[in-house]
């Protein structure tokens, strides 16, 4: 799933939590720490923005995603967290949502969410969330889903 989507399906779903910038934040998060530092990187060297190309892709952008998108790595900061503080901040749930959100909305052709990283390299055979029909159902759901919080 997009970003923004990530972004306002945290918001919807944590709208009346105190913290709910930090629950859309760790929302995005996974996606901001491993794409967004690789679109910047591509930026910085003068490439046009667009599709990544899979092939040119570098190997640290894959590890990244790896990282922000496994629930071995999740579940470590979890428990990290749980030690450190005796409490779970409601907010790092977010994080879960995206990944469970992103396992059945990436396709194994383009972009597999590595939800298993680094104990399996297999990758869930879900479908691509850029295609218009499933665009057109999230956002009118985002949609609906919004204005019903505000009215």
């Amino acid at each position: 799933m997009d970003t923004l989507a990530h972004a306002l399906w945290s918001l919807i779903i944590f709208h009346n939590y105190k913290l709910v910038w930090l629950a859309v934040l760790f929302g995005v998060l996974p996606d901001l720490l491993s794409w967004t530092i690789y679109l910047i990187y591509k930026t910085a060297k003068g490439e046009k923005f667009g599709p990544p190309v899979l092939g040119k892709i570098p190997r640290w952008a894959f590890t990244l995603y790896g990282i922000t998108h496994s629930v071995f790595v999740m579940g470590f900061v979890f428990i990290a967290v749980y030690v450190a503080y005796g409490f779970l901040p409601l907010f790092l749930l977010s994080w879960t949502i995206h990944i469970l959100i992103d396992i059945p909305t990436h396709s194994r052709k383009f972009l597999p969410t590595p939800f298993l990283w680094p104990v399996s390299e297999w990758k869930f055979p879900g479908f691509n969330w850029g295609q218009k029909w499933f665009m057109i159902t999230n956002y009118g759901l985002i949609t609906l889903f919004i204005l019903s919080i505000i009215f």
